[in-house]
């Protein structure tokens, strides 16, 4: 009676296992291109605000200017992070554009860590935390 009931446990276990969601894995931190989440659009021309990482070395797009600087992170995957002082390119900007830039780049030189879960990035430190979400499609 035992086995019996162990044989038809067996027999439903893959049926139980298929109709799971599994979350798709997560995006690698490095050469992927990263859109920062914002509650308003930054610029007029809706360009998002966006950042790659890679060999420790940051690029990106702020709101206003592009962005450069370095990084170190952790060898042993437990999610610390270091940022460099951050080079931005002076641009004429859109006031709005500005402060949505200053408060990323704000949070950004801050940032003492990260987790990725499936295509969202969260980066954290003493000046708060940024929610990025990788690109579709694109290529950094």
């Amino acid at each position: 009676m035992m086995l019996r009931t162990a044989a038809v446990l067996l027999l439903l276990l893959p049926g139980a296992c298929a109709t799971t969601k599994k979350e798709p894995p997560p995006k690698p931190f490095a050469g992927t291109r990263w859109e920062v989440v914002v509650e308003r659009e930054p610029t007029p021309q809706r360009i998002r605000p966006w950042f790659v990482f890679g060999d420790g070395l940051v690029e990106g797009f702020a709101g206003c200017g592009q962005v450069t600087g370095r990084y170190v992170q952790d060898t042993v995957g437990a999610g610390a992070i270091a940022i460099g002082r951050l080079n931005v390119a002076r641009t004429g900007c859109d006031p709005r554009a500005q402060i949505v830039q200053t408060h990323i780049l704000e949070v950004l030189q801050a940032a003492s860590s990260y987790s990725i879960s499936a295509d969202v990035m969260k980066m954290s430190g003493s000046g708060g935390t940024l929610i990025m979400r990788a690109a579709q499609g694109a290529t950094p």
